[in-house]
């Protein structure tokens, strides 16, 4: 690059410092010591299902990365408080529910609490933000009631779905003054800093604002040091304790805890080592990993456990198996202070990462799930989106992690990546069905903003920007949320359904065709191979998974209740399979959408089999 070009992206950079710079002072002529952050209700009035509510199918999370920004602007010597009214709502509505006064439940009770705490607090600023894009539309409802009480009280949004649609947030919301980017933990204090006279212009950075009606952006990074990534969350008066499992659930695991199993989130490191096209990690957290002191997660572990009681964390890591030595020092530190603390890795873990040595350590120290990004099982695909991992990398980590039964095994994978024909999708169903992972969650392709899948879709015409702000690209394509809704429409008529993947190995199917590639995935790679399961070990871990989706999630799902009947059958608990077999008849011949399948996919037959084992069962006792 020419002297020349470097000068002027200089001057570009000070011009967008200078103009971010006017426009802070300019809302805030009397400093900033007050800062209120504020965790919107997560799923927005329009998708909120009380009954869905009352059975913990909804995640309640504790806001860690307002904690953390909490915590950090209270170092610097600011007064936050922090406001989470996804908890107050969810909260409100077990209680009304366990007093039997469910129908009094008032969705909308954020505003009159989020009123009363702006006239007590008066803050100077306010702080919220989205993580993912279904929650976008209550954020924008939550900074707009805010300014409709307080026109002239600033607002900034943050968040990874924030940062990745600034351009069409600012367009859309006009109650957001400015937006955050990337993780705020350094440059919102910096920001706030510079509001009060205690440093210059130079330290703004990861942040936009609209300027005589432009978006102008700093995208320099603030740098990250030991300080800004050993920040252990401030919570001020929330009780943690109670987030889950008795107001929501905290990862995918819940199903293996104990009864009286507290649980919450910790972070051990920022970042992640891969750059798959999908995936909006690299982009939000920057270039590599950076790592917190074993010591200080161990000390938030032992602060969480004698503070709120809890006895079970998810680790909210993207890469937790970055630095193998690092790593196994940290599940070792776990286990040598006996915290009676378990663990599980919801968000995934990278395979190539996984050693010997790691799984032992991470046995021993309490880990009782582990999630495996896989995403596909065709290595063209891999290599196209730009894994880490390998097929090799998969039977390896396989090998490796079967040797501990007491964790259970879960595969990520992703249908309809672009150009993904279906002998590609075979090879990921085959792929399943050799390792042997417990389970497998498929997930259609989600096309979030900002990442480079997403750019090329926008530019093929495949989405429009609107889906990408609003939340309505991820129900289109049918993840469990969604079948359950067409499992309703489709009660009395169900749609056209065959089995796509034994049709042309070369065609791709067509992004409408995905919803139905992905029912026809889950049931072969999850359900046919229990047939032929039979270790108790692995079938007890089935059963529990298997209470949690017949008895929570899928109340009439025929082929679950079909398939925990053969579990039941397969441990000998005759009088349950009874009951389980009953309900799967009952619910594929009740319902065209389960009729439809199970004709198609031969699955009555299994129905009789299991019948006839029990029956076998009956007689032998006479």
């Amino acid at each position: 690059m020419s002297q020349t070009s470097v000068a002027i992206q200089d001057k570009e950079k000070l011009d967008s410092k200078t103009a971010i710079g006017k426009r802070i002072l300019s809302l805030f002529p009397n400093g900033c010591n007050r800062i209120l952050l504020v965790n919107p209700v997560q799923v927005p009035e329009e998708d909120f299902n009380n009954d869905v509510a009352v059975d913990n199918r909804y995640p309640v999370y504790p806001p860690y990365g307002l904690g953390v920004l909490s915590a950090e602007l209270r170092r610097r010597g600011y007064e936050t408080e922090l406001l989470d009214l996804n908890f107050i709502v969810q909260d409100d509505l077990k209680n009304k529910e366990a007093a039997g006064n469910l129908k009094d439940f008032n969705y909308r009770q954020w505003e009159g609490i989020l009123r009363a705490k702006l006239d007590e607090f008066k803050p100077d600023v306010i702080g919220t933000g989205c993580m993912f894009t279904i929650t976008y539309r209550q954020m924008k409802r939550t900074t707009d009631f805010i300014k409709a009480h307080t026109p002239t009280l600033p607002v900034i949004a943050g968040g990874v779905h924030t940062s990745q649609s600034m351009e069409l947030v600012f367009n859309d919301c006009d109650s957001v003054d400015f937006i955050s980017l990337y993780e705020g933990n350094a440059s919102f204090g910096d920001m706030v800093d510079f509001i009060n006279g205690k440093c210059s212009s130079d330290k703004l950075s990861q942040m936009a604002a609209k300027v005589n009606g432009e978006i102008v952006a700093l995208k320099e990074r603030a740098v990250k040091d030991a300080a800004s990534v050993n920040i252990r969350p401030f919570y001020h008066d929330l009780d943690i304790g109670k987030y889950s499992p008795a107001r929501g659930r905290i990862g995918t695991y819940y199903w293996l805890w104990p009864e009286g199993t507290r649980a919450s989130t910790v972070l051990s490191n920022v970042g992640c080592r891969a750059q798959c096209t999908f995936c909006s990690v690299r982009n939000f957290n920057g270039e590599g990993v950076f790592n917190r002191d074993v010591n200080n997660v161990v000390d938030e572990l032992q602060h969480l456990k004698e503070t709120y009681g809890i006895s079970h964390i998810m680790w909210l890591d993207d890469d937790l198996l970055f630095n193998e030595k690092r790593a196994i020092a940290l599940f070792n530190e776990i286990a040598r202070r006996n915290l009676g603390i378990t663990w599980d890795a919801t968000n995934g873990i990278i395979a190539s990462a996984v050693t010997e040595d790691i799984a032992g350590a991470a046995a021993a120290s309490g880990c009782i799930g582990l999630s495996i990004g896989i995403e596909s099982g065709n290595a063209q695909i891999l290599r196209n989106v730009r894994k880490p991992s390998g097929l090799r990398h998969f039977y390896r980590a396989s090998e490796i992690l079967h040797k501990y039964p007491q964790i259970f095994l879960k595969g990520l994978l992703i249908c309809g990546f672009p150009d993904e024909t279906i002998g590609m999708q075979m090879e990921t169903v085959k792929l399943g069905m050799d390792i042997q992972l417990d389970w497998y969650t498929i997930q259609p392709l989600n096309l979030i903003p900002g990442v480079e899948i997403t750019n090329h879709a926008l530019v093929k015409g495949i989405i429009e920007k609107k889906a990408l702000i609003d939340g309505t690209e991820r129900p289109f394509v049918g993840s469990t949320g969604g079948q359950i809704r067409r499992e309703d429409k489709e009660r009395i008529q169900a749609e056209k359904f065959e089995d796509l993947l034994a049709g042309d190995p070369s065609r791709v199917p067509a992004r409408s065709e995905i919803k139905d590639i992905w029912f026809l995935m889950d049931y072969k790679i999850n359900y046919e191979r229990i047939e032929k399961l039979d270790s108790k070990i692995k079938l007890e871990m089935l059963r529990k998974l298997f209470i949690n989706i017949c008895d929570n999630t899928h109340k009439e799902n025929a082929m679950g209740n079909l398939y925990f009947a053969l579990i039941d059958a397969k441990l000998g608990h005759w009088e349950d399979a009874k009951r389980r077999i009953a309900l799967a008849r009952k619910f594929s011949e009740a319902s065209a959408y389960w009729k439809v399948r199970f004709d198609v996919l031969n699955v009555f037959k299994l129905i009789g089999e299991v019948e006839r084992m029990i029956a076998n069962h009956d007689t032998q006792l006479q």
